[in-house]
């Protein structure tokens, strides 16, 4: 009985160690994950891989918000974001601004600013990019889209196997103490991707929407949807 329970409490400890020495990335409660390494996923905490090379990680996200501006009622849900960084045994913090505004919310999905910071609260270098795909937004396969990203060696590219090195060197934008060291956000240049146009914001005035705008709106509800849901959703349109 003893032997077994020095067993117990041996093979307890290493789990516990083991645990202590995982890597993760905690996303705001208005950002969500559209995927992780190349695989789709809708996550807020994120658990990180840092056997790939050099520990790179890649993750697309949108930002998601709802404020009040000019007595009418708003929702936005940006672009995807891809962030590239590398990653050690340790959480990382991604933080956001406020949007409280259409024009903050233009602002935002016209040039993303996003801070990354470790559990000591240091600023990590980082490469971002967007995700961008023209035509109706239903049911985007992002696994595909990204895939198509990252062989044409775009900036923020991430392979399992091999880091794809990017177009030419990212301008890395001097940056103060404790704040975040950050590249410019690039155009992709690959097949059939492109902006979707600026400021995906859908207002309930009774001004009528940009298209682009309700396209976002209803890709990201079409991600929320249950698989019969979304079948559903596709029959109907088919009609």
């Amino acid at each position: 009985m003893c032997l077994f329970i020095r067993f117990v409490l041996s093979l307890s400890a290493l789990t516990l160690c083991q645990s202590s020495f995982s890597a993760s990335l905690q996303l705001p409660n208005n950002a969500n994950t559209v995927l992780v390494n190349g695989v789709a996923t809708d996550q807020q905490q994120v658990t990180l891989d840092i056997n790939t090379p050099q520990g790179l990680q890649q993750i697309a996200f949108r930002y998601h918000a709802r404020f009040r501006d000019q007595g009418s009622q708003h929702s936005f849900s940006s672009d995807v974001i891809i962030v590239r960084f590398a990653a050690s045994e340790q959480t990382y913090q991604l933080s956001l601004p406020s949007i409280r505004t259409q024009s903050r919310a233009t602002q935002f999905n016209d040039s993303p600013t996003l801070t990354l910071t470790d559990q000591a609260g240091i600023a990590v270098e980082f490469t971002q990019d967007k995700l961008m795909k023209k035509g109706l937004q239903i049911g985007r396969d992002f696994e595909q889209e990204i895939t198509k990203y990252n062989a044409a060696a775009n900036p923020a590219s991430w392979n399992a196997n091999k880091v794809t090195a990017t177009v030419a060197a990212p301008e890395v934008f001097s940056s103060p103490a404790n704040s975040v060291v950050t590249t410019a956000p690039v155009t992709l240049a690959i097949t059939d991707v492109q902006s979707e146009g600026a400021g995906p914001v859908i207002s309930d005035s009774v001004e009528q929407p940009n298209q682009a705008e309700v396209s976002n709106m209803l890709d990201y509800w079409y991600q929320k949807a249950t698989p019969q849901t979304q079948a559903e959703f596709k029959a109907r349109i088919n009609q």
